[in-house]
């Protein structure tokens, strides 16, 4: 396992930076402090209290993703709703010192796992910093793989492109059904004996999108983050958080974004 791609004590600005530019695609981050309150925001989201249909906020700043969520969140009780906005305020902040900028696109969502979303590649605009973040707050937390188990980005691409055409014909064609979910058991992308692995628990994580322009190219497998939704599970609470604009200032990785 490369490193960065295990979870170790650092603040989440450290991660975004390390993810920036240390060799693997995404870091591993632990939070501080107590976690107890997840428990009942994950109790409030699997019993359909909390329900956050997808939505895209773009573009955004931390504060505004920080207002939104306040009143998305606004059935949860303070104890809850407080930690999370810290949370979701920091995750935003560690975005924004290590890319030099101060423009995201969040996706936030509750609903439960399906076959919706195969193994992809995240991607940025043209010229934007490259590191986001990914928090599952409850439930099945995201599965990945190494870049040295990929045979090769052609390989890759071929995957995602008959994953896609077949994704469009799954409500009506029971063979593309099967088709797709042997795709997903075994990728023919990964080399012999490769294993497909899965986020630690209660971690964020900061990873590297691609340049839209790199797309479908065969650029290097550890140019970004190769990952998936799981298949199956309870609902869950994700938020993904992506740049979407050109750096602003110089990144500063020293300004801590967690105490």
């Amino acid at each position: 396992m490369l490193e960065g791609m295990d979870v170790a004590s650092r603040t989440w600005a450290d991660a975004a930076v390390q993810a920036r530019d240390g060799e693997a695609p995404a870091v591993f981050a632990a939070p501080d402090g107590a976690q107890d309150w997840r428990d009942e925001l994950a109790e409030a989201v699997t019993a359909g209290r909390l329900r956050v249909p997808r939505t895209h906020l773009t573009p955004v700043s931390d504060a505004e993703v920080v207002a939104w969520a306040r009143g998305a969140c606004a059935v949860l009780p303070h104890r809850v709703r407080g930690p999370l906005l810290d949370d979701l305020a920091e995750l935003c902040q560690a975005v924004c010192v290590a890319g030099g900028t101060r423009q995201l696109l969040a996706r936030i969502f509750t609903e439960a796992p399906t076959r919706r979303c195969g193994f992809h590649l995240d991607t940025v605009p043209p010229q934007a910093p490259v590191v986001g973040a990914l928090r599952v707050y409850n439930g099945a937390t995201t599965e990945y793989v190494e870049p040295a188990d990929v045979r090769d980005m052609p390989a890759f691409y071929a995957h995602l492109s008959r994953r896609e055409r077949l994704s469009h014909r799954t409500a009506d064609d029971p063979h593309a059904v099967a088709t797709l979910c042997g795709m997903d058991d075994a990728p023919e992308f990964l080399r012999p004996d490769a294993a497909v692995r899965r986020v630690p628990d209660g971690v964020a994580v900061f990873f590297r999108h691609l340049d839209i322009t790199r797309h479908w190219s065969a650029h290097p497998v550890a140019a970004a983050w190769i990952h998936r939704s799981p298949m199956a599970g309870t609902r869950r609470l994700v938020v993904n958080l992506s740049p979407v604009e050109r750096a602003t200032r110089p990144p500063r990785p020293e300004r801590a974004a967690r105490g």
